[in-house]
């Protein structure tokens, strides 16, 4: 589907989806734009709405015309086409990344909609990105970040799980999990690697280029009209990955743990040990 590639960021928001996008993007042959939001918000959301048609009484909806294969392949597979033909249109550039978070929660649908199509999922401690979410709380911006520690758990899982789930049926070279604290420690390496996985050739000087200009502190500065200016206030927070143990109370940090230790063990996160 579509003249290049796709690979397809995702992972539970405030996770450093952003950071690793621009990094995928700054490669030259790479193309890219803001957040699509094609599945979670479009494709997906119709998807849904047509599983659930067989409760109305009568043969109204589309269900009514088109089997549910029918409605996949020719209802919503020609938007998702058009939307990645649209950001390739007029570029040179072989691979198309788009980074929607929920693209995670939606890989039974990319699977069959873009079944060449890479899904590269980024995670992070939740202890970490609880901590963004109180901190985007505070502005006006983040009010979809106002959660409880129950109900984030729970939105966090979601991705943890369905990462788990897509892992269970696809190639290692169709997923690749990366965790943003192994970026932050060790970028050159951990870049280099997603180059390679991608199909893009990744010489030393890319690399160190995208790892440059990618900075927080860079990003803080980025120009207008660049796909990493924002004029949210606080949205490039520190990208320092273990803040939370000073920003959260030890309650916190004790149920968030609760609440994901079996998930956190499987994506290599261990219970906090405070220092005496």
């Amino acid at each position: 589907m579509g003249r290049v590639r796709s690979i397809l960021l995702a992972g539970c928001p405030r996770s450093g989806t952003s950071w690793i996008h621009f990094l995928l993007a700054s490669h030259p042959d790479a193309i890219t734009c803001r957040e699509t939001h094609v599945y979670d918000k479009y494709v997906g959301p119709l998807k849904n709405w047509y599983d659930q048609e067989f409760v109305l009484e009568g043969n109204d909806g589309l269900g009514a015309l088109f089997s549910e294969d029918e409605f996949v392949q020719e209802i919503l597979a020609p938007i998702v086409e058009k939307t990645f033909d649209k950001i390739a249109a007029d570029t040179q550039g072989k691979v198309v990344v788009e980074k929607t978070p929920g693209n995670m929660l939606w890989h039974h649908l990319i699977a069959r909609i873009q079944p060449e199509a890479r899904i590269l999922f980024i995670i992070r401690d939740p202890r970490a990105v609880y901590a963004s979410f109180k901190a985007a709380s505070e502005n006006a911006w983040g009010s979809w970040t106002r959660k409880g520690i129950e109900e984030f758990c729970r939105s966090w899982k979601e991705y943890a799980t369905a990462y788990l789930a897509a892992k269970s049926y696809r190639s290692k070279d169709s997923l690749m999990c990366v965790r943003y604290e192994d970026m932050k420690m060790n970028g050159k390496k951990e870049l280099t690697q997603i180059f390679d996985w991608a199909g893009l050739e990744a010489p030393e000087d890319v690399v160190d280029e995208a790892l440059k200009n990618n900075t927080i502190a860079s990003l803080k500065k980025s120009e207008p009209g660049t796909i990493q200016h924002d004029i949210r206030p606080g949205f490039y927070r520190k990208g320092n990955a273990y803040a939370w143990v000073d920003e959260l109370s030890l309650n916190e940090i004790r149920q968030i743990e609760t609440h994901c230790m079996n998930l956190m063990t499987i994506m290599g996160y261990n219970r906090h040990v405070p220092k005496k």
